[in-house]
């Protein structure tokens, strides 16, 4: 009796043992696969302290998290610049506190375009070595000892850049007025809106849509030739109600007064290209044979531009311009002769389209106007 008493007691202690080790485990998943995937997925099941979301859509790059991530680290890697986590998180706004994330997790990651100086070059591929690729199947820079990637531009400010389209968009659904009637001419943020469709064309509450005024044509300064039609962004609203015929919305940002008639596209979140900071050109620097453009429009209907200002060229993805690419602006002043290039900035290209691009002045020696000729670095 004596000698099973002590074979009980040996068990219950063993027994007590393991259930001690058991609930001493973190409940998190087993790690999973690391790296970038991309969606659909679905997510397994596992300890977090967030809801987080259960499925990735289709053709979403994502990261499951793994003990020892970081946002600053994943941004670091994956988008080339540690300081961009605030882009990761905001994709993934489930996650209330930045600074605890945890194992099991998924990221979405953000569509940062970082671009080589080789993207421009149509049929063109990186160097080996030079670039890899990235997040999103873009080239990422990799710069050199001493250099920095910096963002082209303010995230908002390429939100509401003007653009120049060569076709019409879809100008069906449109702003029909306000709820202060037509004594209120212009509106701005908190505003509540009528829209000119509702649920019979597919509106839902919560759906987001960009705003846009049609302003003129664009002509090239020295031809004459039509390049297309410029477009201004006013802002962008989010439906709260929702009829058969109608909706209501209520503007959520305004980059200008918007009015009725603006007509309404689907919100796209815009994509800000990093660029590497280097010297700018000068008057010594020389051509770099590589293809040509000029300067058809500034923003804010300008007649001169400086650094910060945002600017259209006549040259798009049809001639292997990218966001990223880096051009030198400048003037030939006697073509007769002809003499030196006059070298009077340095532009970023910020979004394109298929004849024209957008682009940011990141330098400038002198006032910078519509007819400047822009070579690609």
């Amino acid at each position: 009796m004596r000698s099973k008493g002590m074979g009980l007691l040996c068990g219950f202690a063993a027994l007590s043992l393991v259930l001690s080790h058991v609930e001493a485990q973190p409940q998190t998943a087993p790690p999973p696969d690391t790296g970038l995937k991309v969606g659909p997925a679905s997510i397994p099941r596992h300890w977090s302290r967030y809801r987080y979301p259960e499925t990735i859509p289709d053709g979403a790059t994502y990261y499951i998290i793994v003990r020892g991530d970081t946002l600053w680290d994943l941004a670091g890697k994956y988008l080339g610049n540690p300081y961009l986590w605030p882009q990761i998180w905001d994709q993934n706004r489930y996650i209330t506190d930045a600074h605890w994330i945890y194992p099991g997790d998924p990221l979405i990651m953000p569509k940062i375009a970082l671009v080589s100086e080789r993207a421009g070059e149509a049929a063109a591929g990186a160097a080996a070595g030079e670039a890899a690729a990235g997040a999103a199947g873009q080239v990422i820079a990799r710069p050199g000892p001493g250099e920095q990637l910096i963002p082209a531009i303010e995230e908002m400010a390429l939100q509401c850049a003007d653009y120049v389209v060569s076709d019409p968009e879809d100008d069906s659904l449109y702003v029909l007025g306000s709820e202060q009637g037509a004594t209120k001419i212009a509106y701005s943020e908190r505003d509540i809106l009528y829209l000119s469709k509702g649920s019979n064309a597919g509106v839902k509450a919560g759906d987001v849509y960009l705003a846009h005024h049609p302003s003129y044509d664009v002509k090239h300064p020295n031809t004459g030739h039509t390049i297309g039609h410029k477009v201004e962004t006013t802002g962008w609203v989010r439906v709260i109600l929702v009829q058969e015929n109608s909706s209501t919305a209520i503007i959520e940002r305004s980059c200008q007064d918007m009015h009725a008639g603006d007509y309404l596209t689907v919100f796209e979140k815009v994509s800000v290209p990093l660029i590497i900071k280097r010297t700018p050109p000068d008057r010594r620097t020389p051509p770099s044979g590589k293809i040509e453009g000029s300067i058809v429009d500034i923003g804010g209907d300008s007649m001169i531009a400086a650094q910060g200002q945002i600017v259209t060229i006549n040259l798009g993805s049809a001639n292997g311009i990218a966001p990223g690419n880096m051009l030198t602006v400048f003037k030939i002043m006697y073509p007769s002769v002809p003499t030196s290039r006059n070298v009077i900035g340095e532009l970023a290209v910020v979004a394109v389209r298929e004849r024209t691009a957008t682009a940011v002045v990141t330098y400038s020696a002198d006032a910078i106007m519509n007819g400047d000729r822009v070579e690609l670095r």
